[in-house]
């Protein structure tokens, strides 16, 4: 779309390349009839000053006054990275957890913050109100802007940084593409797996009606309901069988249409749809104190093999109207569907063999549309203003979960006649987001061509209004009547059903409530201005205004409605009401262009981070993805942190540069995650340490090695070999505070006298009272932050021949140990610590003609040396494994067809 003399220049005051700027100046002459020969000399003044200092700099991460960096549609093609979450592993100062949720810096995904397109995403995690980023596949992306420091229009939860996902644009052609690919790996292709029926919808991941909730009748859960329950073998029964290969379809296609010379519009849409098995073995344990050691207080072998089905689909509009105007709407819809089964086994507390089978089922899908614009008005002094409006759904359905717990006690295994010991679970989540927020900016010049100092500034301003509510309800029931015995459990329950024996009864209540409500509403707006101090300085100041409410209530099904919740929330009154939060979030940058193709940026702000829904929730849950239950803390506050970054960068070449930087955080009241137990089962809880503080620094580095101009190689006369590799070196220190012994002081004199080296735990769940305990009796003193690594490390490289149309990727992502979960350090039980695997991986992209089409194969080995995940604790020079299992090698075949 053409832009008329005054948008470039304001492109140029928002920070573009002077390349990009220099290249369209040429284009501006002939496209903007309207503007003076005068004004046309003077901006080109303005243009040459720049380009003698910066002409290599074309990349994002040089437009804005921020630390970010940027992967896009290339960087996806060169690492065969399916989804969102594993092409951001490849970004300095990013890790991942469980292959769906990012790091930034060390910090876990609470402190990070994940948008589309701008706008604010729900989440289908019953744990989290960040969305999984593997959800989103990279097949619909166009790039992924991760900023690492904060600037006033962004959203105020802020800690490690904003994962941007940008969707594809409408197309400038027609095209249309369609791919197809197989995968498996060492662990679970054409191994033996557990596998169970299910139904006949499982292949596209919808499970029917034959995994609904049977309905209760008025008069509560029945001997019909039980036998309604338990009537489905296919949905009772594990297996072992044959694992198949994975397999998976894309398919996209686009085009521009010029309705008239003033109008444009352009239409893209995609679909994908894929396969996956993957089966895990492995240790499962948990640690108990041995004096300066440890010994083992259980450890189990566990078995699961698990089945995912994705299907997306993607579709967007979008409208050029009158050279000034933009307007685009999309839609996007992820789905995921995870069936599995598992078994763990090994020796009880009792010394009985013990062996207990889940089979689960459970869908994840988020929808988002949204309507956005961007107009430029030339009579206006040049004003640019973007909006946008978006409405997006979460849910996740776990529809029929199936445990029961089997005994050997000397007469092989048996079903246990404790309720409790087989269960049947249904949950459901609903989440939704609402966003509008509007953006402004107005570009000033003074000064003439002859200015040096204060001659550009850009104002800024914007609001925008956040809405996410999230409804969760879990129902729970126990089978009666079941006998000791070794008879198939589906012969079993018919058996039992038939002689009436078979009772059911709901677990629930007040003890373990059935459904919480939540909603989180911010209401935000800032101002901020970007100046040009001298020709080579610039500067970026400003702040963001947010009011917020948080606020779950836990309900009991079918209790008094006018006493039936519990209420928690940030900002909790004397009374127990809630009120909003209001903070004033500042920050400052400063940008320093040497000379040449060097920038030196450096940044100070001011952010916070919330706590999670369901850490409020003052009542205990299960950790699905742990099986370890937490109980939530309704006196949790806001985090507060203040951040600290200077960065280098020094471009020698188009795409190829050299980066280093600094960063340091002070935190005030982080959350972190503790150990706690009760008898024999584990627990975890959330607490806001008295204080943290993370430091770093990171480098990055990305070169086409000149091999052919140096050394005079004719091999590479025609061919490029890339090297890209950056690492990021972190350090964190908690602060739990002083000891009262040291002091001579009782806990509740200590709390009485040092209220802020204190924290806040809840003692009665059911009626929360805010409880203050010491954080040296609760907390390790300086040790690091929860999730914080202090390696990260990644190198690609690439070999490139465009002649041969043949790309060749070497790939290596190291994260070092981290802290999964924190101490019981009352019991002298210490953190979990995680060790993500080492991977290794290679991609080979071969183009090729035949057939009178364009194609494309690829291959794709990953986690080459087949490294493991390991958790443990350790302590006393003893270790005890919490979850152990390989991984094994994965190796694709993939074929792409281009029209």
């Amino acid at each position: 779309m053409n832009k008329p003399a005054n948008y470039l220049r304001c492109a140029l005051l928002a920070g573009a390349s002077a390349v990009c700027l220099a290249s369209v100046s040429v284009a501006q002459d002939t496209t903007a009839q309207d503007t003076t020969a005068n004004e046309a000399s003077a901006e080109e003044l303005r243009q040459q000053s720049v380009v003698v200092r910066g002409q290599f700099i074309p990349d994002e991460k040089r437009s804005t006054s921020e630390v970010s960096s940027l992967i896009d549609a290339g960087d996806f093609q060169v690492t065969g990275d399916g989804d969102a979450a594993a092409a951001l592993a490849r970004v300095a100062g990013i890790s991942t957890a469980q292959d769906r949720f990012v790091y930034v810096r060390g910090l876990n995904e609470r402190y990070s913050s994940a948008t589309l397109n701008g706008s604010p995403l729900p989440s289908p995690e019953p744990l989290r109100r960040v969305a999984p980023l593997d959800l989103f596949p990279t097949s619909v992306l166009e790039s992924i802007l991760v900023q690492k420091t904060f600037s006033p229009q962004l959203p105020g939860e802020f800690g490690g940084g904003l994962v941007d996902i940008r969707t594809k644009a409408v197309p400038d052609e027609a095209f249309f593409e369609i791919s197809a690919s197989v995968s498996g790996d060492t662990e679970t292709t054409f191994q033996d797996g557990l596998l169970y029926d299910g139904t006949d919808q499982d292949f596209l991941g919808i499970s029917g009606s034959d995994r609904d909730m049977p309905t209760i009748p008025e008069t509560g859960v029945d001997a019909d309901f039980a036998r309604a329950l338990t009537d489905n073998s296919s949905l009772l029964i594990i297996q072992e069988g044959s694992v198949p290969a994975d397999v998976g379809f894309n398919l996209s296609g686009g085009n521009r249409y010029d309705l008239n010379q003033d109008i444009s519009m352009g239409v893209l849409v995609a679909a994908s749809y894929s396969n996956d098995w993957r089966t895990r073995k492995g240790t499962r344990g948990f640690a108990d104190s041995a004096g300066t050691g440890l010994s083992e207080r259980f450890n189990y072998d566990f078995y699961s093999t698990e089945n995912s089905v994705n299907v997306n689909g993607f579709a967007t509009i979008g409208f050029d109207l009158y050279d000034n105007h933009e307007v685009k709407g999309t839609a996007l819809i992820v789905r995921s569907s995870d069936k599995e089964a598992r078994t763990v086994q090994g020796v009880d507390f009792d010394d009985n063999f013990e062996r207990d089978d889940a089979i689960e089922w459970f869908e994840r899908q988020l929808w988002t549309t949204q309507l956005a614009g961007e107009h430029f008005f030339p009579s206006l002094m040049d004003l640019k203003v973007e909006w946008r409006a978006s409405y997006s759904e979460a849910l996740r359905d776990a529809p029929y979960q199936f445990n029961i717990l089997y005994q050997d006690s000397g007469n092989g295994l048996q079903t246990l006649s404790n309720a409790a010991d087989t269960t049947f679970g249904f949950s459901r989540i609903d989440d939704s987001s609402r966003d509008i927020g509007i953006d402004f900016e107005l570009p000033l010049t003074f000064g003439g061509s002859d200015c040096n100092f204060f001659c550009e500034t850009d104002l800024r301003a914007g609001y925008a209004y956040v809405e996410n509510d999230r409804t969760a309800t879990s129902r729970l029931f126990a089978i009666e009547g079941l006998p000791t015995s070794s008879t198939r459990i589906d012969y079993l329950f018919n058996a039992l059903a038939g002689t009436g024996d078979l009772g059911v009864s709901s677990i629930g209540g007040s003890a373990f409530p059935e459904r919480y409500q939540a909603t989180l509403e911010v209401d935000a707006g800032y101002v901020g201005l970007d100046t040009q101090i001298t020709p080579y300085i610039r500067g970026a100041i400003g702040a963001r205004y947010e009011r917020a409410i948080e606020v779950v209530d836990t309900l009991v099904i079918g209790a008094d409605p006018s006493t039936n919740f519990v209420e928690a929330c940030i900002e909790r009154q004397p009374d127990s009401s809630c009120e909003h939060t209001e903070d004033v979030l500042p920050a400052a940058t400063i940008t320093w262009n040497p000379y040449d193709d060097l920038q030196v940026r450096a940044g100070y702000s001011e952010t916070l981070t919330r706590p999670q829904f369901r850490e409020l929730a003052p009542t205990e849950f299960l950790n699905t993805e742990t099986d370890v239950n937490f109980l939530g803390n309704p006196f949790l506050v806001n985090a507060e942190i203040k951040n600290y970054d200077i960065r280098g960068e020094y471009y020698f070449g188009r795409d190829q540069f050299l980066t280093l930087g600094v960063f340091y955080k002070d935190m005030t009241r982080p959350i972190e995650e503790i150990n706690q137990r009760t008898g024999d089962t584990p627990k975890t809880t959330f607490i806001n340490v008295p204080s943290a503080e993370l430091y770093g620094a990171e480098i990055e580095y990305e070169q086409r090695l000149p091999l052919f101009d140096q050394f005079g190689w004719n091999f590479f006369r025609d061919r490029d070999l890339t090297v890209k590799a950056n690492y990021t070196w972190s350090d964190s220190e908690v602060s739990a505070g002083r000891n009262p012994n040291d002091l001579g002081l009782t806990s509740a004199e200590f709390c009485a006298r040092f209220e802020d080296e204190c924290v806040v735990t809840n003692q009665q769940p059911l009626d929360p009272e805010p409880f203050l305990l010491p954080g040296a009796g609760l907390i390790e003193d300086g040790r690091q932050l929860q999730g914080q690594s202090e390696h990260l490390a990644n190198f690609q490289l690439i070999y490139e021949d465009v002649d041969a149309m043949r790309e060749v990727s070497l790939l290596v992502n190291y994260a070092s140990e981290r802290i999964r979960s924190g101490e019981a350090l009352a019991l002298n039980i210490p953190a979990i610590i995680e060790e993500p695997p080492v991977t290794v991986d290679i991609v080979w992209n071969q183009g090729f003609m035949a057939w009178g089409g364009e194609y494309e194969f690829s291959l794709k080995v990953e986690n080459l040396f087949g490294d493991s995940y390991e958790a443990y604790q350790t302590a006393g020079g003893d270790r005890v494994d919490v979850d152990v299992y390989d991984l094994g090698t994965s190796i694709g075949f993939g074929l792409k067809r281009r029209f």
